[in-house]
């Protein structure tokens, strides 16, 4: 058999196994009825245990005013050992204790003096000589900021989700599907080997083997992105439904700051970014950044969204081939 005749078998196989479907088979094949082998990976799998991806979270130190009555405040400050605290004329070394339960100051102009202690409490009375201050606790806040170089001209969707026990149900729910998009689309960008036809022989080589159909790289990223889109259906589904907290303000247009009250919570953006290379907004994809935090109702937390630490789909739960 001659290329262009192998060529046109070939295409006329491959278009016929397009409208089969497949079952799981040995080895990780998927397999059809009519002489057709896909070569597709071991079908991914998971465990028991609800393993997701993970974000850094940066706790800050708590931060605090120092009223003068009705008269005016000084700060805001860090509530952290070293911390300055005052004017260039009148300054002060704040020094922890006392597990950052108390706290002294020591003026720069006189390093034998110390004031204090004070407790670190909202409303505790701070004395500095003849001027009585109290100290304000600041609520501590979380702040997601999202800087993406790539990003387009579309707002990003952030939510934050309570982490309790009906968002944990939802989860493995969101997962499952996931778990069967992923296999869906590793069969359907698989390479199909063709059996019953004759085999072909490499003058070059000296071997002989079965003929393998490829995926072109056009139904590759066609069932990639018909395969995202459902992924983000899903994922928006959840989002409207668990992701409620929204943020109290923005600042700088891309910096949102949430104030949350003692718990466990599960953060959820996204945003649409350019595929690269792609000319136009038509080749966009969808970045994702997913993370669980725990706010103590103490401390603040600072998260960075950005292009080094952002995934797609796939990458929300763990994902093997290996369990």
């Amino acid at each position: 058999m001659n290329a262009s005749a192998l060529a046109c078998c070939a295409c006329g196989l491959a278009l016929a196994a397009a409208a089969q479907s497949f079952d799981i088979g040995p080895n990780g094949t998927r397999s059809g009825d009519d002489n057709r082998i896909r070569l597709a990976p071991e079908p991914v799998k998971v465990g028991k245990e609800l393993t997701m991806a993970e974000l850094p979270v940066a706790t800050l130190p708590p931060a605090f005013y120092l009223n003068v009555g009705t008269s005016g405040r000084y700060g805001p400050y860090e509530l952290a050992d070293g911390t300055a605290v005052g004017s260039k004329q009148a300054s002060y070394t704040l020094r922890m204790f006392d597990y950052g339960q108390h706290f002294t100051l020591h003026p720069a102009s006189d390093t034998n003096t110390v004031y204090g202690p004070f407790a670190a409490t909202n409303g505790a009375p701070v004395t500095l000589g003849k001027t009585v201050m109290t100290v304000v606790r600041v609520p501590p806040t979380v702040t997601v900021s999202l800087t993406h170089p790539d990003k387009i001209n579309q707002a990003p969707l952030i939510g934050i989700a309570p982490y309790d026990t009906a968002l944990i149900r939802e989860l493995y729910g969101l997962r499952a599907k996931y778990v069967a998009l992923a296999n869906r689309v590793d069969s359907d960008t698989a390479s199909v080997e063709l059996q019953g036809v004759p085999r072909v022989h490499s003058n070059l080589t000296g071997n002989t083997f079965t003929p393998v159909v490829k995926t072109s790289a056009r139904d590759k990223q066609n069932a990639l992105k018909g395969a995202e889109r459902s992924a983000m259906v899903f994922l928006e589904t959840l989002f409207g439904k668990a992701f409620i907290l929204r943020s109290q303000a923005i600042t700088d247009g891309s910096t949102y700051h949430y104030r949350l009250p003692p718990g466990d919570y599960l953060l959820c953006a996204t945003q649409k970014v350019k595929e690269p290379n792609a000319a136009s907004t038509a080749g966009a994809v969808t970045a994702v950044w997913w993370t669980a935090f725990h706010v103590d109702g103490e401390h603040p937390l600072a998260l960075a969204l950005t292009a080094e630490n952002a995934i797609t789909w796939r990458d929300i739960f763990q994902l093997s081939r290996d369990k």
